[in-house]
C-alpha cells in the first residue's frame, strides 16, 4: 500500500517539528519545506525529503515551487502553522495545480484574527470577555481616561492588519504592553498616530494561561486536550515556557462554552481557546482564539493527542481515526526558554512589565532544576529518539549569541 505523503510547510519552530515526528510516526512520507536551512524541523529523522523557500521569494515563485515539489513527491497535501501562512496559502491556492492546503478558508480566518469580532461573538455564548475600549483617533483617549483602572493591557485587535505598515514608519508593533499610569498610555497612543490605527485598551486579568485545544469537522469536536501554562515568557504573560496537561475532568462547562464558540464561528480544524484562569475566584476571560496549531503544541504531541493527524485524515482523506487514550499528566518545556525566563527574574526584574507579580527566585530555580528528574518532563526540542533538531537549535543560538558578543 502506497504510504500516506504530506508536505508541512513551516518546520522553522518546534511546533513544525512536532508535526513531522508525529505524522512520520503514523507511517506518513514526510516532505519538510523550512524558511531556511537551519529550519530545527529539516534535522528530524521522520523527514523523507527536505527543502528550503525563503520569505523572499514572490508568491509566483513560491507557488511555481511548491508545483515542482508536488508533482516530485507525489504529495498532495500540505499542512502550515503560522497565520501569515494561513493566509498566504488561501491567496495562492489559485495557483495550486495538485496541491491542496488543509486550511481554514480566508473570511473564517479573518473573523479569528479579528479579536473585537470573537469577543463580540464569545459574549453570545455566555463567555466572559475582557473589558475593552477601541480608539479611532488620539483625540478620543482623554475623555475615557477617567473610565481605565490601571493597569491597563494594550492588544491589537489584528496585529496582522499592521505590521507591514508599523515596519514601513519605523513603528514597533508591540503585540502585548502593560501600562501603569494615564500618562504613559498618552504616550504609547502618541507613538502609534502616524499609523492611523491603534490597539484596544484592555482591562488587567489576574491568573494564569488556560488553553483548551478542539479539532473541530461539521459542528462536532472530533478532539479535545486542555493545559495551563505553569511559565510563561514573558514572566508576567505571554507564551508558555512550561506547561503542564489537564485532565479533561477539569473546567468541563468552560470547554462546551468553547466549543459553542467555536461553532458559532462555523470553525473546522484545530483551535485553541485561551483564557486566563484566576483559582482564586474561578473566573475565566477569554484572551484570543488562535485558529492554527499552537506554540506548545509539542506537549499535545507528547501526550498523544494527534491533532495533525486528524486534520490529514479528515480534512485530507475524508476518514475519521479511532480514538486512542490520552498520556496523561506530561508537562513540557522549552529548556532555553526557560533559561531565559530565569534570567530575567534573577537579574532583570525591574524589566517584569506587571508589577503585581512577585516571584521566589530560590523556588524558581529550584523548579527549572528538579524537572531534570520529573519523568513527565518532556520538551518542546530535545527527544531521545530524534535528538538532532535540539542539537543543531543549540548550535544556531550559540552562534547568534556569539555574533552578538564580538559586535
Amino acid at each position: 500500500m502506497r504510504p500516506h505523503c504530506i508536505i508541512i510547510y513551516g518546520v522553522d519552530t518546534q511546533i513544525g517539528l512536532s508535526l513531522v515526528r508525529e505524522l512520520g510516526k503514523r507511517g506518513c512520507r514526510v516532505i519538510a519545506i523550512g524558511k531556511k536551512e537551519a529550519a530545527v524541523g529539516l534535522y528530524s529523522r521522520y523527514v523523507s525529503e527536505r527543502y528550503t523557500l525563503t520569505p523572499s521569494l514572490s508568491i509566483d515563485e513560491k507557488a511555481h515551487r511548491l508545483n515542482e515539489i508536488a508533482s516530485e513527491t507525489g504529495a498532495r497535501h500540505l499542512l502550515c502553522i503560522s497565520e501569515d501562512d494561513i493566509l498566504l496559502f488561501n491567496q495562492m491556492q489559485p495557483k495550486l495545480k495538485h496541491l491542496i492546503p488543509l486550511v481554514p478558508d480566508l473570511d473564517t480566518m479573518n473573523k479569528v484574527l479579528d479579536k473585537s469580532y470573537t469577543m463580540a461573538v464569545a459574549k453570545t455564548v455566555g463567555i466572559e470577555t475582557p473589558k475593552s475600549i477601541q480608539i479611532h483617533a488620539e483625540r478620543e483617549l482623554e475623555p475615557l481616561l477617567s473610565e481605565l483602572t490601571f493597569p491597563v493591557i494594550l492588544k491589537w485587535s489584528n496585529p496582522h492588519s499592521v505590521l507591514k505598515r508599523g515596519a514601513e514608519l519605523g513603528i514597533k508593533i508591540e503585540k502585548l504592553l502593560y501600562l501603569y499610569s494615564a500618562e504613559e498610555l498618552r504616550n504609547v497612543i502618541r507613538t502609534y498616530a502616524p499609523l492611523n490605527s491603534y490597539p484596544m485598551i484592555q482591562e488587567y486579568v489576574a491568573g494564569y494561561g488556560l488553553g483548551q485545544f478542539f479539532f473541530m469537522h461539521e459542528g462536532k469536536d472530533l478532539l479535545r486536550f486542555q493545559h495551563r501554562r505553569l511559565h510563561e515568557w514573558p514572566p508576567e504573560g505571554g507564551y508558555s515556557s512550561l506547561c503542564e496537561a489537564l485532565p479533561l475532568e477539569n473546567h468541563q462547562a468552560l470547554q462546551e462554552k468553547s466549543i459553542e464558540l467555536l461553532k458559532a464561528l462555523n470553525w473546522s480544524g484545530v483551535a485553541m481557546v485561551e483564557y486566563r484562569y484566576d483559582p482564586a475566584t474561578e473566573r475565566a476571560v477569554l484572551m484570543e482564539i488562535n485558529g492554527r496549531f499552537w506554540g506548545s503544541y509539542p506537549l499535545a504531541y507528547h501526550s498523544n493527542v494527534p491533532f495533525a493527524w486528524f486534520t490529514y485524515q479528515v480534512l485530507g482523506c475524508g476518514q475519521l481515526p479511532a480514538p486512542e487514550p490520552i498520556t496523561h499528566g506530561i508537562r513540557c518545556r522549552n529548556l532555553l526558554v526557560e533559561f531565559k525566563r530565569l534570567y530575567r527574574i534573577w537579574c532583570q526584574p525591574n524589566l517584569i512589565q506587571d508589577k503585581s507579580r512577585q516571584f521566589e527566585k530560590w523556588q524558581e530555580l529550584a523548579t527549572v532544576l528538579s524537572d531534570f528528574f520529573n519523568p513527565k518532563t518532556r520538551y518542546y526540542l530535545f527527544s531521545w529518539d530524534d535528538y538532532k533538531p535540539a542539537l543543531a537549535d543549540l548550535k544556531a543560538v550559540s552562534q547568534k549569541t556569539f555574533k552578538s558578543l564580538w559586535k
